[in-house]
């Protein structure tokens, strides 16, 4: 028992592979009976194409019993149908009506008896001594009886019709028996000359052998051209006639099958000319037809019933059939009214046996055979040990997905090459055993899988609650509540329970999931509707998330009063991500800014967000989503002391947003009015590190596109910072719907307006323009609307900034030309060479301020 524990699917393998092989040797019903669906499914795929002429049925049909009489009809129309056939000189006729007695006719015994008393008579006068008058009266009189008897008797008649036809094939029908019996000393007369020749076979075979026969009346059969056996073979699995038994074996004698008696007659083979190898096959003349070891051969179906022509048999007797129609083919006259002969269920449908007989016969002549080879069995047996090994090693050691890829690939490819196999080439080669095991297989290795995996996850997660306490309080940490809630509900509500319970419930609230923290609080409430103030939460709750549905406010610049964070009722506060939010800071173009804490590492931290729902389209806000944390991933990227480190980047229900360096300062807004410039010098480094930090961040592959005062920050310790990196790409695309870029473009460099690819230049001549206005107060483009605003950013050059600002040094006016080149190939080519110019400059001034102090 361990080690079927430890090695289940092995034993599966194992089990399935004995069990196959049990079927295999001993037979199941079931497999064979899908056995043979299969194989009607293929033969119905194989059938169809070019239908021989060469055979034609005239059918005994419910129209010609009704027109002539009930069945069976005196012989006499029997004959008059072979003459009316003959006539058109075909090949060989086909007789499937058994004719093993003598017809009984009333008026033909009445006429014997009258003949027999009026002879009677004529001898006891003739001892009268009146025997010449009265032998001229009685010759006459007697010959008119034989004339009336020779009308009367039907065999006859028809016995005429088969010497006059010389090629019709009549059937017997054997009773089996189960053991081989001896040649007579002097075999049946009028039947031996119709046996197949005997010639070495497989010693296995199994042939059918007859106890007795039933033949025609001997003045019909010793007129016949062929005679054959007309037992049917049908499977027991489901009544299915599929296949024929081409001979019997009856005292000695070899009788062929009716379709093969046709088919020496068709292709006029002396006797010498066919012969019989047991289990192996029947020849006649250049046909070879193969079987198996029990003498049957499988029929090659044309089609269903309605394949081959049909005439009406009273049609043919009245003339209605032209007689050449028949002529040089096989004609079977087959009964195929109600009442007469059931049909048959064949892989095609049901169809009469006249039918069939043609199906078999075409089979025969076309030489296109149905061959289960005879190595099947052994390739099924090593099939199944194959799929055996699969199931029990290869399978289990591969990933789900493969495994159901294989197995899917193995039904593919062996339904597929049974399929063509059998409709290409003829070969029936089932692939029901290792299939149906492989599916068993399969099935019982998934469901092995599965037990072992629930087995393994209830032993790691246990169902005691003290476990499931401790995953709760686990997946809460980890900020899955789902999870939690599921783990803690297993649990007795105790007062420790009531507590983690709450707690959980904040983590809701903090989340915004207010629905789903009603629902915990609503939990507790159910035990303890007085623990602290769960049922006044609970409402409050559901109020605001009611609010929440209809859109009065929500954390990311809602219309609620206060900071823009959605007010509840309660004292929870929001959070983002890990990060707690702990009031507003500002509001963008693109979201609200908001003072957060990591309670992990006790963290200030800024967090900007952005509602891409609020600002596009469905599937634009989803690319615009996408660009967002693509541009925040590069930025985070970035370590530079004058750039704003970014921390964390993330998205809650619909609200994306990025955690980062908090800075305490005030943005260069405030230093851009002509009341409040910042000293020159001052400016010249500023200036110079933010030059560094592009330079930087452009080294890197990264451009900034949104250079403007309101993007740096200047903190309390003298430090200037760059801020928003990760968003100014999403803010430079973002467009009003006419189009308009929003706010008015006065960084923008000429690229930038022309809606060219942009490089680190287009920053350097943003980086000039805000310099431009740091030193003069002044924006050294300017209009009255944004039309004229990018007309003189594209055209028109900046005006000395010494116009405004007389103070400003020469070589300082020299670098703002420079960076604010409109031909991007005469600008600074990197920031970090405009840093390079504004330290050179620094040290200059710097060096002359030291010499004017040591004079003075």
């Amino acid at each position: 028992m361990n080690a079927i524990r430890k090695r289940p699917h092995l034993f599966l393998g194992l089990f399935v592979t004995v069990l196959f092989l049990g079927f295999h040797y001993a037979g199941f019903g079931f497999l064979d009976s899908v056995d043979k669906k299969a194989y009607d499914v293929m033969m119905h795929l194989r059938a169809g194409g070019d239908v021989t002429e060469d055979i034609v049925l005239v059918a005994v049909d419910d129209d010609s019993i009704e027109k002539l009489g009930r069945w069976p009809w005196p012989r006499s129309i029997l004959a008059r149908g072979l003459d009316k056939i003959s006539e058109g000189k075909p090949k060989v006729i086909g007789l499937s009506v058994i004719l093993s007695e003598p017809e009984v006719s009333d008026g033909l015994k009445e006429i014997e008896g009258l003949k027999s008393l009026y002879e009677k008579r004529l001898a006891e006068t003739a001892q009268a001594g009146a025997q010449g008058l009265t032998q001229a009266v009685a010759d006459p009189i007697l010959a008119a009886m034989d004339e009336a008897r020779t009308r009367l008797d039907n065999d006859a008649t028809l016995a005429a019709a088969l010497a006059r036809a010389k090629n019709v094939v009549l059937p017997v029908f054997f009773t089996p028996r189960e053991v081989a019996g001896k040649a007579q000393e002097e075999p049946d007369p009028l039947l031996a000359p119709h046996a197949l020749g005997a010639w070495e076979g497989d010693p296995g075979a199994r042939y059918p052998m007859a106890a007795r026969i039933t033949r025609p009346i001997d003045s019909f059969l010793s007129r016949a051209a062929d005679v054959g056996h007309i037992n049917l073979l049908f499977d027991p699995e489901d009544s299915t006639y599929r296949r024929e038994w081409l001979y019997y074996e009856y005292e000695g004698l070899f009788i062929p099958s009716y379709e093969v008696a046709l088919a020496v007659e068709y292709l006029d083979q002396e006797q010498d000319q066919t012969g019989v190898r047991p289990g192996v096959g029947v020849s006649v003349g250049p046909l070879a037809i193969p079987t198996d070891l029990d003498g049957a051969c499988l029929v090659n179906f044309r089609g269903g019933d309605g394949t081959f022509k049909t005439y009406s048999f009273f049609d043919v007797i009245n003339d209605k059939i032209p007689a050449n129609l028949f002529d040089g083919k096989v004609v079977i006259v087959t009964p195929t009214a109600k009442g007469i002969q059931n049909p048959l269920s064949t892989p095609m449908g049901t169809m009469n046996v006249g039918e069939f007989s043609a199906n078999a016969l075409s089979t025969f002549l076309s030489q296109s055979f149905i061959v289960e080879p005879a190595s099947f069995p052994f390739f099924r047996f090593l099939a199944i040990l194959l799929t055996g090994i699969l199931i029990a090693l290869v399978l289990p050691r591969i990933r789900a997905a493969s495994a159901a890829g294989v197995f899917a690939g193995l039904v593919v490819v062996l339904s597929a090459a049974s399929a063509w196999a059998f409709s290409a080439r003829g070969l029936w080669i089932s692939p029901t055993y290792p299939l149906v095991m492989l599916v068993v297989g399969y099935i019982g290795m998934v469901s092995i899988q599965y037990l072992l995996t629930e087995t393994t996850r209830d032993k790691a997660v246990g169902e005691s609650a003290e476990t499931n306490r401790m995953l709760g309080v686990s997946f809460q940490s980890q900020g899955m509540l789902d999870m939690a809630f599921e783990k803690f509900r297993r649990v007795p509500v105790d007062d420790g329970m009531k507590d983690l319970l709450y707690s959980l419930g904040l983590d809701y609230e903090r989340k915004r999931q207010f629905n789903k923290a009603a629902h915990v609080y609503e939990y507790i409430e159910k035990t303890d509707p007085k623990f602290k103030d769960v049922t006044d939460r609970k409402k409050k709750l559901i109020q605001a998330s009611d609010t929440m549905v209809f859109g009065q406010g929500f954390l990311g610049g809602g219309t609620s009063a206060g900071d823009g964070l959605m007010s509840t009722g309660t004292d929870t506060k929001p959070t983002l991500g890990r990060y707690e939010v702990l009031r507003q800071l500002g509001k963008g173009a693109m979201g609200v800014v908001y003072l957060g804490q990591d309670p992990r590492i006790n963290r200030t931290t800024a967090i900007k967000t952005v509602r891409f729902s609020e600002e596009f389209e469905e599937d634009v806000a989803a690319e615009m989503k996408q660009k967002f944390f693509r541009e925040a991933e590069s930025a985070g990227t970035l370590s530079h002391p004058n750039i704003v480190t970014i921390y964390d980047a993330g998205e809650e229900q619909d609200l994306a947003y990025i955690a980062m360096e908090f800075l305490e300062g005030d943005d260069l807004d405030k230093y851009v009015k002509p009341e409040n410039l910042l000293p020159m010098r001052k400016v010249i480094d500023y200036v110079g590190d933010l030059a560094e930090a592009l330079d930087y961040a452009h080294a890197k592959g990264i451009v900034h596109r949104d250079i403007k005062p309101a993007n740096v920050m200047l903190l309390k310790t003298g430090v200037i910072k760059l801020t928003d990196f990760g968003i100014a790409r999403i803010s430079s695309s973002s467009k009003t719907a006419t189009g308009v870029v929003k706010g008015t473009p006065y960084y923008m460099s000429p690229e930038q307006i022309a809606g060219e690819k942009v490089d680190g230049r287009s920053d350097i001549f943003s980086l000039g323009v805000m310099l431009y206005q740091l030193l003069t107060g002044k924006l050294p483009f300017f209009g009255e609307s944004v039309a004229s605003l990018m007309h003189q950013i594209m055209n028109v050059r900046h005006p000395d900034p010494r116009k405004y600002n007389p103070k400003i040094f020469k070589p300082l006016v020299a670098i703002l030309d420079k960076a604010l080149e409109k031909d991007r190939e005469k600008r600074y080519q990197t920031a970090g060479q405009m840093a390079a110019h504004l330290r050179s400059l620094g040290k200059h001034v710097d060096a002359a301020m030291a010499q004017k102090k040591s004079e003075g």
